[in-house]
Parts: C-alpha cells; sequence; structure tokens
C-alpha cells in the first residue's frame, strides 16, 4: 500500500492529504465544516462510502459548476475531504478544485476552503477497521476495490461478495 501513496504523493505534490487518525477527528470535532467528497462510480459508492459522503464521478470535468452545486463558491471555512479507493481520482479532483477555488474572482467571500485528499483512501481507511455505509446508509466492512490489483490489498472480511 505504501508504494501506492508514495506515487499519489509524488504525482500530486501540492496536495494536502489528512490520515485517517485526523480525518477521524475532525469528524467529531467540527463535523459541521466538513464536505466529504466520493469520487468513485456509484457502483462503487453503492458498496460502501465514509457516512455523509457526496459522491462525485471521477470523469467530472466541469469544475465550475460542480464547486457551484456544492455550495463552495460562498462557504469560506469548508474543509473538503476527497476520497476514493486509494488516493489517486480524490487527488486529481482535490487538486482541481484548489486550482478552480484559487483563481474564481467571482467568489463574494474569497476566504478560505481548505481541501484535503484522505491519505491512503478507503483502502486504508477500511483496513483500519473504521466505519462505513453502504447505499442503504447501513454500516458495512465491504468496499468496491476498483479493480483487480485492489481486491488482493482487501482483507478477506472487506471483499464483497461475488
Amino acid at each position: 500500500m505504501e508504494p501506492v501513496s508514495e506515487w499519489i504523493r509524488w504525482r500530486f505534490p501540492a496536495m494536502r492529504s489528512l490520515d485517517p487518525d485526523a480525518l477521524e477527528q475532525r469528524l467529531r470535532e467540527e463535523r459541521e465544516r466538513l464536505l466529504l467528497l466520493d469520487v468513485r462510480s456509484a457502483a462503487e459508492y453503492e458498496v460502501s462510502h465514509l457516512e455523509g459522503a457526496v459522491r462525485i464521478d471521477p470523469d467530472t470535468s466541469d469544475v465550475g459548476t460542480l464547486v457551484k452545486e456544492l455550495g463552495l463558491t460562498d462557504s469560506p471555512g469548508t474543509v473538503v475531504v476527497c476520497s476514493c479507493t486509494v488516493g489517486f481520482h480524490a487527488c486529481r479532483l482535490a487538486q482541481r478544485l484548489c486550482d478552480f477555488l484559487a483563481g474564481d474572482s467571482t467568489r463574494s467571500d474569497p476566504g478560505t476552503v481548505d481541501v484535503y485528499n484522505l491519505e491512503g483512501g478507503l483502502l486504508r481507511w477500511s483496513r483500519e477497521k473504521r466505519p462505513l455505509v453502504d447505499g442503504r446508509n447501513q454500516l458495512t466492512s465491504r468496499l468496491h476495490p476498483y479493480c483487480q490489483l485492489w481486491v488482493e490489498l482487501l482483507e478477506a472480511d472487506f471483499k464483497p461478495p461475488g
């Protein structure tokens, strides 16, 4: 898992990450400021996601519209945490959000919106036995592995059936 995380850090050097401990602390202490974005397919999201996460298609290209739909144009103090299976799609979207927000002169309040990647993605989150919910908002230990390569990194208890 660490080589994947190192590659993601190399690929997105400007992106800040929160490790699972830091995210859990923020969920306890400042949940109302957090916006959790799950950057995976609908099928992956249906298997499991962080409670309260909003699913964003990984192929989303119109970041300006996305920022408006998420209410980030007038949300200083918001902390956005992007997650996906291992961090690549999350970092890619997080970087695009940061770039857009830095150059958006139409915002009525150019206050800070902090954007992070969940370090190690949902794979690390699940391996550390942290809570996930399924599409019915029920607790689950399952995680959609995205591709066959990531299946090998999942413990048997976390693999989706079939």
